[in-house]
């Protein structure tokens, strides 16, 4: 069923009244999720509470379990905003009492809607690929005033975040396309076709190739000598007349075929599908009013930059970032972003020298990060090892890593499973509980905490789960 787009417009605008009968300087707390989207709609709901007259407190945390519920009912704050998660934690969250609850989350939702929540779920768009919890805040924010379309930048961020730009060419679909299209008609955003490379509006093309890990580069992805020789194997000369390193824009067309050409030949030699390779050519998404050689010109790298603070826990820069501050926290920013990429590349290294962390079962892959990898990070590490060998493409990859209490568990699906039916947030919801845990998410992609000790049960469970899913989904079909 289409999405209805004029049924969520109409919860959009009920909330906004509800935010607007908040009686003034009341204080509000924002739970937030530490990802990219969480950040840029804990940030969008910040500053629209502030238009209000309000006085929010934000907080970002990994995952809502019963722990932060607990803080959060002894506080002295009588409304709360649970933004890009609550709306499958509503068990949890109904035991708070005595207090006003928001949500503003596109993941899947338990059980009924309460009064003051928005999830595209109830009005049939899917919140794994329509709408951020970003894009939710953006529609919230401009119901309250209409000048607040300056978010629509931070909801692509969020977006791109959460990887939603899966139309033709890398295009937006659902309520991200008419987010996108107000955006391009303010003058907020500019869209081309072009290679994503990381960085490609504000860095030398040796170096957004080094720093490129979506797709990963073996070989290419943090050694930029390497890059300079591949470069150099295509024909192509690395520098300008005066010196100084080319970037993408500086190539000439010939250049450019060369390069694309070049690089899916090489994609496909690791092992991409030619489908899979040729998705390295795609739409790029700029916001005009950033400098030239700014982090945050290409909405991909904003994206990047933001998830970065995240998950090296520097949530206030992210934040600050997002409110637009251009002074010594992008100064800060760039240094987070280097010791980030360190961080991944040197976790990458790890797991592939490790076999001992790798299993491979009949229907799901996983990484074991133990001790090693830090929880915040092992989303983003297996994100970026599900298009690597030994991986397989066709079967979900899950991401173990213990953390103080309990095993952070991350997992993502391939579209592909997900188009038969495959619900990866229902699975993992379902094995979390059996073993003590919580978890839950969208279909391609999810989250849970599980006790210490019950990775492999866990594992073993999904594992069952997913192969009899397929068989039903298969005897159903007649194949």
């Amino acid at each position: 069923m289409p999405g209805q787009e004029s049924s969520f417009l109409d919860k959009v605008r009920y909330v906004a009244e509800l935010l607007k009968n908040i009686p003034n300087n009341e204080e509000v707390l924002i739970i937030s999720h530490l990802d990219a989207d969480g950040i840029s709609a804990g940030s969008i709901i910040f500053s629209t509470l502030i238009d209000l007259g309000l006085f929010p407190c934000i907080r970002i945390v990994k995952q809502l379990d019963e722990n932060v519920i607990r803080e959060i009912s002894n506080l002295n704050k009588d409304y709360i905003f649970f933004v890009d998660m609550g709306s499958g934690q509503k068990s949890l969250i109904n035991t708070i009492n005595n207090k006003k609850i928001f949500i503003i989350d596109h993941h899947q939702p338990e059980s009924n809607e309460i009064e003051g929540e928005i999830n595209p779920h109830y009005f049939y768009f899917d919140g794994s690929v329509e709408i951020s919890a970003a894009g939710i805040a953006y529609f919230l924010a401009k119901e309250i005033d209409k000048n607040n379309l300056r978010f629509s930048q931070l909801a692509i961020v969020g977006a791109l975040g959460d990887v939603q730009d899966r139309g033709e060419r890398g295009a937006f679909i659902g309520l991200n396309s008419k987010i996108s299209q107000e955006a391009e008609s303010k003058g907020l955003l500019k869209t081309k076709l072009g290679l994503r490379l990381y960085g490609s509006e504000s860095r030398p093309l040796i170096q957004c190739l080094a720093s490129t890990m979506d797709p990963y580069l073996p070989g290419l992805t943090g050694d930029e000598g390497a890059c300079l020789k591949f470069i150099k194997s295509l024909g192509i000369e690395p520098r300008k007349i005066d010196g100084s390193w080319k970037t993408q824009s500086d190539l000439s067309s010939e250049e450019l075929k060369t390069l694309i050409s070049g690089l899916i030949k090489y994609l496909i030699s690791i092992g991409l599908p030619s489908k899979e390779a040729e998705k390295i050519i795609g739409t790029i998404y700029i916001f005009p009013n950033e400098l030239e050689d700014s982090p945050l010109r290409d909405a991909r790298e904003f994206s990047s930059s933001i998830n970065a603070c995240g998950r090296m826990g520097k949530y206030g820069l992210g934040i600050s970032i997002c409110l637009g501050d251009r002074n010594q926290a992008l100064v800060e920013l760039k240094q987070i972003i280097q010791e980030y990429r360190k961080t991944i590349s040197r976790y990458i290294n790890w797991v592939l020298s490790n076999n001992e962390s790798i299993k491979i079962l009949s229907h799901v892959q996983a990484i074991y990060g133990g001790t090693v990898i830090d929880d915040k990070l092992i989303a983003p590490i297996i994100s970026i090892l599900s298009t690597t060998k030994p991986f397989s493409r066709d079967k979900p990859i899950i991401g173990f890593s213990t953390s103080s209490g309990f095993v952070k568990v991350s997992a993502r699906a391939p579209l592909e499973l997900v188009n038969k039916g495959i619900n990866l947030g229902a699975l993992i919801k379902d094995a979390a509980k059996k073993f003590g845990g919580i978890g839950g998410g969208h279909n391609i992609a999810a989250g849970a905490q599980i006790p210490i000790g019950k990775e492999n049960d866990f594992l073993m469970y999904l594992n069952d789960m997913i192969k009899k899913e397929l068989e039903n989904i298969a005897s159903k079909s007649g194949n």
